[in-house]
């Protein structure tokens, strides 16, 4: 190779492609100032902000023009708060805050609330809480809110609420190129992670480079699931593994309890999560992966990237499978039009119950 080629060839490994994955590239005062002063003037005002960061989470992932990604330098950061003016059409796998932030959607119904000083206008606690886990003022039974509980003996969680309650170690220069994300080193799945009796753990997954800008049955994340947890149980990493359900349940412990029977019995409390999908009847129709109900897997080795089938009796559904982690235009969170797309015996694609439930429609 000559030497010309070759020093293209490395401004291509550099240049180009990290911007194939999350990891961060570019000048480093595209995101951080010293001493929070340029040019005469203060930065941010509030500041300075953890890691010697611009701008806030929010500040930084938000944006009035894009309600997907935009471009800072060589980096594309994805859009979690599109601050235009009417609903954002399209979204990424999380969803949007734009329908629970105050003077936009403002409904939180619809999302989680990880506006700080803006309490939730429903709820005081989080749904499914296990206040005999954490206590009664701990980082898992409110975003909107700082802890004021004991704090980690590895990591202070004082004031680690809103996106760093879920995100907590967030590694936006961890070198995330490896197809599966499965480890502290990566920054676990899109950054989330355990602490105290969690150390250690995180959710595994392959992450979609675009976060789902484009999304299609063969362009999307991948999951992992597990059955192995009792329903007994509240869940956690412990129980249900390095699992997106085992996460969500950190904070809806309970919904996991009441899920009901695995093995059989009735009645259903609540819908399943981390359950196989059943290899029979109308739920044997769900073959190919439709992105609006994503399934997990029982484990991602193997995998080259996502995969556009779904096998029943061995694929499962989990929390995400219904829900959307940021906000969705739907009550509940949820992914589709409930109330109005799904009814019994009419057709329609938009309603993800009907993508298992294939003779319901």
């Amino acid at each position: 190779m000559k030497i010309k080629d070759l020093v293209c060839f490395l401004v291509f490994l550099l240049v180009i492609v990290p911007n194939v994955w999350a990891r961060v590239s570019g000048l480093c005062s595209n995101c951080h100032t010293m001493h929070n002063f340029q040019n005469g003037s203060v930065v941010t005002g509030s500041g300075p902000n953890p890691a010697l960061t611009k701008v806030d989470c929010v500040g930084c992932h938000s944006s009035e023009d894009s309600s997907t990604t935009y471009q800072l330098g060589s980096s594309v950061v994805p859009v979690v708060l599109y601050r235009g003016g009417s609903a954002p059409t399209q979204y990424l796998a999380g969803g949007n805050f734009w329908w629970v932030k105050e003077g936009l959607g403002g409904d939180d119904t619809k999302g989680h609330n990880v506006f700080l000083n803006e309490d939730d206008d429903n709820l005081t606690v989080a749904p499914g809480y296990n206040i005999s886990s954490c206590g009664t003022d701990s980082c898992h039974n409110n975003l909107s809110r700082p802890a004021s509980g004991a704090s980690d003996p590895d990591l202070d969680l004082e004031g680690r609420y809103g996106c760093r309650g879920c995100h907590l170690r967030p590694k936006h220069h961890a070198d995330d190129s490896d197809t599966i994300i499965d480890s502290a080193d990566e920054g676990w799945f899109r950054f989330l992670s355990g602490h105290m009796s969690g150390q250690g753990h995180g959710v595994v997954g392959i992450e979609d480079p675009d976060w789902q800008a484009t999304v299609s049955p063969s362009d999307h994340n991948e999951y992992l699931g597990s059955t192995s947890g009792s329903y007994t149980e509240y869940g956690g990493f412990g129980a249900l593994g390095n699992t997106m359900t085992a996460f969500c349940t950190g904070c809806h412990g309970r919904f996991h309890v009441q899920n009901g029977q695995v093995t059989g019995g009735s009645p259903w409390l609540r819908h399943p999560s981390d359950a196989v999908i059943p290899n029979s009847g109308e739920y044997a129709s769900y073959t190919e992966y439709n992105p609006l109900a994503p399934v997990a897997r029982p484990n991602l080795t193997g995998y080259n990237g996502p995969s556009s089938i779904v096998t029943p009796g061995t694929d499962l559904v989990m929390c995400l499978s219904c829900h959307r982690a940021h906000g969705s235009p739907y009550p509940d969170m949820l992914r589709w039009d409930y109330l109005n797309a799904c009814k019994v015996g009419v057709a329609n694609d938009e309603c993800g119950c009907f993508i298992c439930h294939s003779a319901k429609d």
